[in-house]
């Protein structure tokens, strides 16, 4: 399931958003899951549709391949959602050092 909210996520922000929030419900995912996940999802929201219908005007403009922009923009939804991850496992690390 959290791979259709991935791929939904692609396409349109509520869908994505009301998927990730049954998942939470339902347990399937955990707080900090789903903290990773809101962060992949955030950056970089519907690209598929709003790069194909707002971006389209540009496309006689741009001189890279119209698929250059649109995979700059997926790697940079992983590294932004993977960033997050260091942080939370960092904050743990942390936490259980100060809990000693």
């Amino acid at each position: 399931i959290c791979s259709l909210a991935l791929i939904a996520n692609l396409q349109n922000t509520d869908a994505a958003a009301g998927m990730t929030k049954e998942l939470t419900d339902e347990g399937a995912i955990t707080d900090h899951e789903r903290a990773i996940f809101a962060t992949f999802q955030t950056s970089g929201s519907a690209i598929i549709t709003n790069y194909f219908s707002s971006g389209a005007a540009l496309f006689t403009f741009i001189t890279v391949p119209v698929i250059t922009p649109l995979a700059v923009i997926l790697v940079f939804k992983f590294v932004g959602a993977n960033f997050l991850r260091l942080w939370i496992a960092h904050m743990e690390v942390r936490r259980v050092q100060e809990e000693r």
